[in-house]
């Protein structure tokens, strides 16, 4: 999974005006994050801890020897649901990320529809997209910024994670899958300022391979004028053997005062290749 990120400030803030505005802006930034790494080791609450810790450290190992994967293309689908929970608003945002000379990871915006009108001209003059590798400063400005590394299956960020093993099973993709139950400490940074944020919620896995196949959280807190909120992370595995990303899901509603929204948005990525590293030809 990649460990770069890249960050997207729209016009300095959250904008105003209404609420489907400001709900539309939320779907489309919502998982921009800036997050810390952590370091240290897992904690599992059971006393039959070791077959699980066994099978969540494999979960481990998996994601370390993908670590180095970015997708070359990502696909913002974000929806804004009427009362009758049908689709009153739809946007979308295409990315593409390539590797520039100097081994950076560049993003561009490639297109975005609106109710399948193009705006794209109009939002890259409202979307910067920045260089975090170029700048390690965060802006003054109100500013989101996805990190793909940021995982509870990090093993450099395993000292803020607690998992319990449970008895479910389920079959998921061709899998038979154990249920974890997991609660990760993490972060984010607004404004320049770390504000803590939990994820709690389940992670299923390969009862054999330790494969991580879904993880399914709510968040807390949760953002400002949302009032409930689900994701879910898809996975797949991409030949010849890669262990990627494929989808995230997000569901949930937000409102002010007595005015109430559903919304959904769908971020799928693809085209994933692996980060060239030192001592590679060119």
């Amino acid at each position: 999974m990649v460990k770069n990120g890249f960050s997207i400030e729209k016009n300095g803030r959250l904008p105003g005006g209404n609420l489907k505005k400001r709900s539309a802006v939320l779907m489309l930034l919502l998982f921009f994050f800036t997050l810390k790494p952590g370091r240290g080791n897992a904690t599992e609450t059971t006393a039959a801890a070791a077959p699980s810790a066994r099978l969540w450290q494999k979960a481990l190992d998996i994601f370390r020897k993908n670590s180095d994967l970015y997708p070359e293309k990502i696909t913002i689908l974000s929806e804004i649901l009427d009362r009758h929970n049908q689709p009153a608003t739809v946007t979308q945002l295409f990315f593409t990320i390539a590797m520039d000379a100097n081994g950076q990871l560049v993003t561009k915006l490639t297109r975005a529809l609106k109710n399948s009108k193009d705006i794209s001209d109009e939002m890259r003059k409202k979307v910067e997209i920045r260089d975090l590798n170029k700048d390690k400063a965060h802006p003054k400005r109100d500013s989101l910024t996805v990190s793909l590394s940021d995982s509870p299956f990090n093993p450099e960020r395993q000292k803020n994670v607690t998992f319990h093993a449970s008895d479910e099973k389920q079959m998921l993709f061709g899998h038979f899958c154990r249920r974890f139950d997991f609660i990760y400490q993490t972060e984010i940074v607004r404004k320049g300022e770390p504000e803590k944020l939990t994820w709690s919620g389940m992670a299923w896995l390969d009862e054999n391979s330790g494969l991580p196949l879904k993880l399914e959280f709510s968040l807390e807190p949760l953002p400002n004028r949302v009032r409930s909120l689900w994701t879910i992370y898809l996975y797949e595995i991409s030949p010849p053997d890669n262990w990627v990303l494929k989808k995230i899901t997000i569901s949930g509603q937000g409102g002010f005062l007595f005015i109430k929204k559903r919304f959904r948005s769908s971020t799928s990525f693809g085209d994933y290749r692996r980060q060239p590293q030192k001592g590679d030809a060119k």
